[in-house]
């Protein structure tokens, strides 16, 4: 018997860490789920599933034109405060999904796989496509920071560092924070608190990359100090201050700045992916675990069905398909934990946004320019407020319409229904009575309270335009509650129609500021109910004629 031929070094297997790694990735680019999917139609490339995307956050990058011949400290800072918005949005919308799904134990239980193996692997995917959104998204900032006026010809190298380090950091505070819920809490509230604390980074993260350029904006422009203290305390400012050390002006206080970044990533990728790495397994097999309903969650449902049976509610709900949809989608709403980590992240930052637009407002209210200009800029961010609240339904139904579960929507299907037009009314009167009229209701009390009950004018503007983004997700596009994969979410395919969308709401509050100004304001309300009425109608008989999905 002749001797096994000796293993080459290029024959021995690739280590299970990269493997996890290239599965994850390929998974992210194909999707869990076979439905719907041809040859002809998968992606082939991360580049071209992520093509359209590169080239969206690369548009969104031309905005640092307007920077050119600036310091270096006031081109990073801007850079950086974009690019904290979009990594954290990616990152806390993709990390839940990413990181606990339940379906791969069932394959990866029998397999030689760590816990801290399967983290890693996991983050380093999450780091790979954000890192890349970073880079398309600054692109253009890498050749404007070497415009500067304080030098720059190493910005570029510099840049791509503190960049990266901004990635690091995103993606650390993001696993760290499910580490500590996962630790501290128990089964009963993690879900929950998990949720909550998902909602709370992302309007951090928010806030914290939109008080920099404002704060810039409503100084001199080129002129940033690092003396202010909130200045300290914010994340863009340390690795903007990275940039300012070695490519810029080299002082003493973004040295210093720089060295708080690099500590911080340093700290919190030692305890996410170190010191509570084990901690991922046990919250793995937790949230796996299949637990019996609560009473709350018994109670909550039978509430939910007496709103849909109960007036104002039964109005618009007329008939049981409909008041079925409305006990579905709410109760997906409230109970499942893969929409809940979906949904309310991703409508956390339309609901930032009139807080934003409110702050920037006082900006311009204190500005040196004329005063009637101040006022008339003043409405049309106020108008821009209430519109902006518009967005709520058309972003949740978007994101309402993928689920996990999404092959059990094959019953509706099999009932007796020639479409989805009744789950989508449902869907519609869940999320408008749940998420947008409470914010409506939040902002006009901020308005009365702080500017008088003349203030109502402008949201009595968005409140009329409400019922046509609400109707959008059912007449444009497949909507039907819960019955698309999730691996479709990570598509652009509804980012035109919400591109549109906020052009529309730009266009409604230009309206409204330009009739208040002329002492028109209620002249606008009519021609926007009348508008607003004919666009529902059409707009219902087109969510009528949807039929169902068909899959290949």
């Amino acid at each position: 018997m002749s001797a096994a031929p000796p293993v080459r070094p290029e024959m021995k297997a690739p280590s299970p860490e990269k493997t996890l790694r290239r599965l994850f990735l390929t998974v992210f680019i194909r999707g869990q789920s076979a439905r719907g999917i041809t040859k002809q139609t998968v992606a082939k490339s991360f580049t071209q599933k992520m093509g359209m995307m590169f080239l969206i956050y690369g548009l969104f990058g031309l905005s640092s034109l307007a920077l050119i011949r600036q310091s270096v400290l006031l081109i990073s800072v801007s850079l950086h405060s974009l690019t904290f918005l979009a990594l954290g949005m990616f990152i806390s919308a993709s990390a839940g999904e990413a990181l606990f799904n339940k379906e791969e134990s069932e394959i990866l239980m029998h397999r030689p796989v760590t816990s801290q193996m399967l983290l890693r692997a996991k983050s380093a995917v999450l780091l790979q496509i954000g890192f890349s959104v970073a880079l398309a998204l600054n692109a253009i900032g890498f050749f404007v920071g070497m415009t500067a006026n304080d030098g720059g010809i190493l910005f570029p190298l510099v840049h791509l560092v503190s960049t990266a380090e901004e990635a690091l950091f995103s993606i650390g505070a993001v696993v760290l924070m499910y580490q500590l819920c996962l630790k501290w809490l128990g089964r009963e509230r993690l879900e929950g608190i998990m949720t909550t604390m998902q909602v709370l980074l992302i309007i951090s993260i928010t806030m914290g990359s939109q008080i920099l350029p404002r704060a810039i904006g409503h100084g001199n422009l080129g002129k940033v100090s690092l003396d202010a203290w909130w200045f300290k305390v914010l994340p863009p400012a340390w690795f903007a201050s990275l940039d300012d050390a070695v490519a810029g002006s080299h002082s003493q206080s973004s040295w210093m700045l720089a060295g708080v970044g690099v500590l911080v990533t340093g700290v919190i990728l030692w305890l996410g992916f170190t010191k509570l790495a084990a901690v991922y397994e046990a919250g793995m097999q937790t949230l796996n675990e299949a637990a019996k309903p609560s009473a709350n969650q018994t109670r909550r449902y039978r509430t939910l069905k007496v709103l849909s049976e109960s007036a104002p509610l039964s109005w618009f709900l007329r008939t049981p398909v409909s008041k079925a949809g409305f006990q579905l989608v709410s109760a997906y709403m409230f109970r499942d934990r893969d929409t809940k980590l979906r949904l309310y992240p991703g409508v956390a930052p339309m609901m930032i946004m009139p807080i934003m637009l409110l702050i920037g407002n006082q900006g311009i209210s204190k500005g040196p320019m004329d005063s009637t200009v101040s006022d008339s800029l003043g409405g049309f961010f106020s108008a821009m407020s209430a519109t902006c609240v518009c967005l709520v339904p058309l972003s949740a139904l978007n994101l309402l319409k993928f689920s996990q579960q999404y092959r059990a929507s094959d019953v509706f299907i099999a009932a007796p229904l020639p479409g989805p037009a009744p789950l989508m009314q449902g869907a519609r009167v869940a999320v408008v009575f749940f998420l947008t009229l409470p914010m409506m209701v939040a902002l006009s009390i901020f308005f009365v309270a702080t500017r008088g009950i003349s203030s109502l004018g402008m949201v009595l503007s968005g409140l009329f335009a409400l019922p046509i983004y609400a109707m959008i997700p059912g007449a444009f596009e497949n909507a039907a509650p819960l019955s698309n994969p999730i691996e479709e979410a990570k598509s652009l395919n509804n980012m035109p129609v919400m591109m549109l969308s906020i052009f529309g709401s730009i266009g409604v509050a230009g309206g409204a500021t330009l009739f208040a100004s002329l002492g028109l304001l209620p002249v606008f309300w009519v021609i926007e109910a009348i508008v607003s009425a004919i666009a529902c109608v059409l707009m219902h008989r087109l969510t009528l004629k949807r039929g169902w999905r068909t899959y290949d």
